[in-house]
């Protein structure tokens, strides 16, 4: 029993590392980018190709589709953007999303700490704050890796208690069961390549399959969304309406390659554990955004109509937010 709680506890400062890791990385790339990222997104986003390659561009630079999703709450609150155009960089994020679980797929776990190590020595010599910054977004990389080498550890371990496993078999026999809970767990820790990055540990593991973890990632994909929906509340009904827009994409998207999943993995199935996992989230991304990116304009028609503003919201929308200023 003590060496379950053990592994648990290890596993859990693992979950922890992973996800300082991730805001580590986040926050510092954010700040080498954000004016750029904001001129970007009201530049270049009136053709929905652009908007996706947008989407693409901006997650890739800072490392967190919940953030850009929440920056578009904003942005459309102000009526800087227009729902369309959102619709259409909402795609772009998912796919960019998908870089981060790239590079963890990689068998690099061992050396995180390393990593970590040399970048804070050049963080604490270098007085240049681009540097600095850019040091940090490393050392939160190192420390996401060296948190997954910690979850592997301590999830190979808890193969030998009776909860978890039972948890994992739930899981296996019931894949509704796994998209909620993995769901959860993600609007909680506010990261979907945390339980994605969990998921590939299980499966290098064998604690559980390729077509168990498909499941995992359907759940990581939904629990994004809460991000945006959190960040929605107290805004306009437009910032609403965007928040809503990225998870009606989300939910539709599973629903519709949840009845051949398993085949989609099976199709895309290599033998590597970890890069198989993180090859199906690319595919299932690319894929979902390739079917519904003819349907933008239809989808933004379909969320305006369904969430319609009150009169309160004609007369003060916009009231807090402004398209002033973002542009200051």
């Amino acid at each position: 029993m003590v060496d379950n709680h053990s592994s648990f506890v290890l596993a859990l400062a693992g979950i922890a590392f992973f996800m300082y890791g991730l805001n580590l990385v986040s926050e510092n790339l954010q700040r080498l980018t954000a004016n750029r990222t904001r001129d970007a997104l009201q530049k270049l986003s009136a053709k929905p190709y652009l908007g996706v390659f947008l989407g693409v561009l901006i997650t890739l630079m800072i490392q967190s589709s919940g953030a850009v999703t929440s920056m578009l709450v904003g942005l459309g609150s102000a009526g800087v953007i227009n729902l369309q155009q959102v619709m259409s960089i909402i795609l772009g994020t998912t796919i960019g999303s998908t870089f981060t679980v790239q590079i963890i797929s990689f068998n690099i776990a061992q050396y995180g700490l390393p990593i970590f190590v040399l970048s804070f020595i050049v963080y604490f010599l270098t007085q240049k704050r681009v540097l600095r910054d850019a040091m940090a977004a490393v050392m939160g990389f190192g420390l996401i890796f060296w948190g997954l080498e910690m979850i592997a550890q301590g999830t190979t371990d808890l193969r030998h208690s009776q909860l978890f496993m039972g948890l994992l078999t739930s899981m296996k026999a019931n894949p509704t069961y796994a998209i909620l809970f993995t769901a959860f767990f993600t609007a909680v820790v506010h990261s979907s390549a945390v339980t994605i990055g969990f998921a590939m540990t299980l499966v290098t593991s064998q604690l559980i399959t390729l077509g168990d973890s498909v499941y995992w990632v359907f759940g990581a994909n939904l629990g994004t969304t809460a991000t945006a929906l959190v960040a929605s509340i107290g805004g306009n009904y437009v910032g609403k309406q965007v928040a809503w827009a990225h998870t009606f994409y989300k939910i539709a998207s599973v629903l519709l390659f949840l009845p051949f999943a398993e085949q989609l993995a099976d199709w895309i199935a290599t033998g590597n554990g970890s890069r198989d996992v993180a090859n199906f989230h690319t595919v299932f991304n690319i894929l979902a955004a390739v079917v519904f990116y003819p349907g933008i304009q239809w989808g933004a028609r379909l969320v305006e109509k369904i969430m319609q503003p009150s009169e309160n919201d004609k007369k003060f929308s916009s009231q807090f937010i402004t398209k002033k200023d973002w542009e200051s």
